[in-house]
């Protein structure tokens, strides 16, 4: 069913106009072409007016053999089916109609996909209709069909399983006992209705959701879901007792027991012949339990999100709010240091060096910290980002600080362009680039970047000359406070590959090291060409 969804107070202005660019014509035309479902409109006098490449590839016709031409002339199956009365009620009246594809034999000729081609010689179809009004106040009529087929070939087994239940009914005394235990021994509340609207509850289950004490409603419901509901004078149930679209295959519904608990019901309909007449069989099964579960996991999904944005702002407020104390101690400490200085014992220029080496690492470790923390709560939007560009910007950093002679950063001719945010991108690349000639030998030392393309990502490697990794650090490098050297052999906190990590993980992508201690380390950063669904919040 539709849902409205809630306008923002505060609108904001497209970077994009497409009425100011004139691109509106080209962009909606061919996403009416990409759409991967069948689009037909018809212009007031039933003729074709348009005509998508989905619907073409189905029918085998061509646009350009269908424009202007009515529906029926193309396809003269539908000039007396329920199809052609449907396209007459929308233009008439303006009345829109959906013709299930479970319950009704495909409206239109159109072809199945390969796979489905040795079991159906025509596709299964859900077909909407709905009327559109012009500017001139015409009236128009747009059919959106949906490919079903699968939703056919299970419903073949439902079909089996209505078969197997007539049977029953018509078997001897003997057998008419065990089919009552059957059914009144069923979770599942089984109901028969007939062509005629009439609906029987055939257990237990049934009668207490259906029968005369059980939800009003809820017949309604099912005579609405019915195919040949028109035969019978129903009103359309309310919106929040259809919990799912018709047009999905699976239909849920709400019913309300006499205690007052709403009780969510997976409807399945099969129909067969009996006596010349159609019978349709009715289970209900109640999905209460599955949505509990559901609801959990959201809560548990959303209790996680909590716990992870408290953390994140509990490490930058104890990071924060660390600075001003340290940077008093670290004053002071500077201070003496310039101040006495070999004016006293060499024991004591000792301690002065500790101290103010001291402040300085607890400073760097709580920068990165801050930048940890900062991963995110403050990353910006996505946007397309080029490597070639970015890389650039790295090697002119590095030239600019002293720290990378001529020659010592090698790189591809081409890199490509990813989907991010630009500085996070740029602080993880710098991050892995230092990493390699901290490691490295300073004159012989060499990073090489080079990327290759895989299906759905992109890996961008960062190989170096250096000392290596032994195969047992190459998980525990990436989490925080992880050093495999003393300070006094290598410079750093310990935190630089968490930063690493967690801003590859906020792009949806994944890093992971391969090394041989002497022999130098490759750094491997996949990253999805797509924007992953799980970033798209631009609360992070």
């Amino acid at each position: 069913m539709n849902k409205s969804s809630p306008t923002n107070s505060k609108k904001t202005k497209p970077s994009f106009d497409l009425d100011r660019d004139g691109n509106a014509a080209e962009l909606f035309a061919a996403l009416l072409d990409t759409a991967d479902t069948g689009l037909v409109a018809l212009a007031p006098d039933r003729t074709i007016c348009h005509w998508n490449q989905w619907i073409q590839s189905r029918s085998g016709l061509p646009s350009d053999q269908v424009l202007g031409k009515p529906l029926h002339e193309v396809f003269p199956e539908t000039r007396l089916g329920r199809l052609n009365l449907a396209i007459e009620d929308c233009l008439k009246f303006g009345m829109p109609a959906v013709i299930s594809p479970s319950l009704n034999q495909g409206a239109l000729p159109l072809r199945p996909l390969p796979q489905f081609a040795t079991s159906f010689d025509r596709m299964e179809q859900s077909i909407r209709i709905n009327p559109i009004k012009t500017k001139s106040n015409e009236t128009l009529c747009s059919l959106i069909i949906r490919d079903v087929t699968l939703a056919v070939q299970r419903d073949r087994l439902l079909r089996q399983q209505a078969s197997e239940l007539a049977d029953l009914v018509t078997q001897s005394k003997r057998s008419e006992d065990r089919k009552r235990a059957i059914l009144q021994n069923t979770i599942d509340a089984i109901l028969v209705a007939s062509d005629d609207g009439h609906i029987e509850p055939l257990n237990s289950r049934a009668q207490e959701l259906c029968g005369p004490d059980g939800d009003p409603e809820l017949r309604n419901i099912i005579r609405f879901l019915l195919p040949d509901s028109a035969h019978c004078p129903i009103s359309p149930p309310l919106p929040s007792r259809l919990l799912t679209d018709l047009g999905t295959g699976v239909i849920e519904v709400l019913a309300c027991t006499l205690s007052g608990r709403n009780v969510p019901l997976e409807v399945a309909i099969s129909h067969f012949s009996a006596d010349q007449r159609y019978h349709y069989i009715i289970t209900l099964r109640d999905i209460s339990q599955r949505k509990r579960h559901e609801m959990e996991i959201q809560r548990t999904m959303a209790e996680l999100e909590r716990s992870n944005s408290e953390l994140e702002q509990f490490a930058y407020a104890a990071s924060h709010d660390l600075q001003e104390p340290l940077r008093m101690v670290s004053s002071y400490t500077q201070l003496i240091a310039r101040r006495y200085q070999g004016k006293l014992d060499d024991t004591a220029d000792e301690f002065i060096h500790y101290a103010v080496d001291g402040t300085q690492r607890m400073q760097r470790m709580i920068d990165d910290l801050l930048t940890l923390s900062r991963v995110g709560r403050h990353g910006k939007p996505f946007h397309l980002v080029s490597l070639d560009d970015l890389f650039d910007a790295i090697v002119t950093n590095f030239k600019r600080a002293g720290s990378a002679p001529a020659g010592n950063i090698i790189r591809e001719a081409s890199l490509p362009s990813v989907m991010g945010d630009a500085s996070q991108l740029l602080l993880l690349f710098q991050n892995l680039v230092s990493n390699g000639l901290k490691y490295s030998d300073p004159q012989t030392g060499r990073v090489h970047i080079s990327a290759t393309e895989a299906p759905g990502s992109h890996k961008i490697f960062v190989s170096d000359n250096g000392i290596g990794i032994d195969p047992q650090y190459h998980e525990t490098i990436f989490e925080i406070f992880k050093r495999l050297h003393g300070y006094g052999d290598y410079a750093g906190t310990g935190i630089g590959l968490a930063i690493c990590k967690k801003i590859t993980d906020r792009h949806g992508g994944t890093l992971n090291v391969t090394s041989v201690p002497d022999e130098g380390s490759t750094f491997c950063v996949e990253l999805p060409k797509e924007l992953p669904i799980v970033v798209a919040s631009e609360s992070m």
